[in-house]
């Protein structure tokens, strides 16, 4: 499949900290997802069958255009190729004390000094047997030197990246497709924090008429097909605390997004709060406030494997939006 990320100059941004970069790119602030944090973590609102009656069908056709879409699928495989970018040009070493210029992974491994990271780009080795040729750090200059280039110290620094969407050609899932990446297609602009030598765990930004393609079975349209997919408008997520040490994949990724959903030609307005993790399937937990103002009266509604649940300031119940019902252990709580 060709490349769809793109990152042409947008690099040299990484040479200052976020919002005073030079040459400049213009950095939106970066949202606070905190308090979306501390709502799914303390829901304080109380549901009742009059709620439910309000927000249920909201619920409904938000889980729908959510789970059918996929378009968070699309979000998250672009930080992933992302942050395996950053690591291919990241060293991470030892500054001062004992251990100075050797690599580590924590503070720990560097007695009297600390553990940091610079970001090379574009550098080119002084000296030694690779005199010339590129590199990411002194590792690949045998009796040389990294020099040049940019360099971004720990902690601070902004990326922008721009990543292409590969569109609804089914010949994108060939081997053999080295098609350029078309902008016709739209595209992702994200914006993103590096934090020690790896992307921190808020990344905001938005879509651009993004289209792509969602296979009914497998990675591919060949056995069942494609459904065509696409989202415009604005999105900021949080990779969570465990973000640095844990793999993407297996993570909470909580997303705030304001934007249109399209799935095979229905479009869904969205302007949600949700969670998710890419290797749970169905797994899906929407943040519901009926507060005035917002965020002062939320709940949890979750989709699982196991059925469909509501977490509130009372604790956890089941739940079914078919049914029309709440229930517990002993039966029937409410009906709507």
């Amino acid at each position: 499949m060709a490349t769809r990320l793109t990152v042409p100059f947008v690099l040299c941004c990484l040479a200052a900290p976020i919002g005073s970069c030079t040459p400049s790119i213009d950095v939106p602030p970066r949202p606070d997802l905190e308090p979306v944090l501390r709502a799914y973590a303390n829901p304080t609102a109380t549901v009742t069958s009059e709620i439910m009656a309000e927000v249920a069908d909201e619920i409904a056709d938000a889980a729908e255009g959510i789970q059918d879409s996929e378009f968070f699928d699309e979000i998250l495989n672009v930080i992933i190729e992302v942050q395996e970018e950053v690591e291919k040009v990241t060293s991470v070493t030892c500054s001062g004390g004992s251990m100075n210029g050797e690599a580590c992974a924590s503070d720990a491994d560097c007695p009297g000094g600390s553990c940091s990271s610079d970001l090379v780009l574009g550098g080119a080795c002084n000296g030694g047997t690779n005199d010339g040729g590129g590199c990411a750090s002194n590792a690949d200059c045998p009796g040389g030197e990294c020099t040049g280039g940019i360099i971004v110290p720990t902690p601070t620094g902004a990326l922008q990246v721009n990543y292409v969407c590969p569109g609804w050609d089914e010949g994108q899932f060939e081997a053999a497709d080295d098609a350029e990446p078309d902008p016709a297609n739209g595209t992702i602009d994200l914006f993103l924090s590096l934090e020690r030598g790896t992307i921190g765990r808020v990344v905001w930004g938005g879509a651009d008429q993004c289209q792509y393609l969602i296979p009914l079975e497998g990675d591919d349209c060949e056995s069942a097909g494609c459904l065509e997919g696409s989202y415009d408008g604005s999105v900021a997520l949080d990779l969570g605390p465990d973000w640095v040490s844990g793999d993407v994949e297996e993570l909470p990724v909580t997303f705030v997004v304001e934007g249109s959903i399209g799935v095979d030609g229905n479009e869904y307005r969205v302007n949600q709060s949700f969670r998710v993790v890419l290797a749970v399937e169905s797994g899906l937990v929407i943040l519901v406030d009926v507060g005035d103002p917002a965020l002062t009266e939320t709940f949890n509604y979750i989709f699982a494997e196991t059925g469909q649940g509501i977490r509130d300031a009372t604790g956890l119940f089941g739940c079914s939006l078919e049914e029309s019902r709440c229930f517990d252990e002993s039966g029937t709580l409410f009906e709507w």
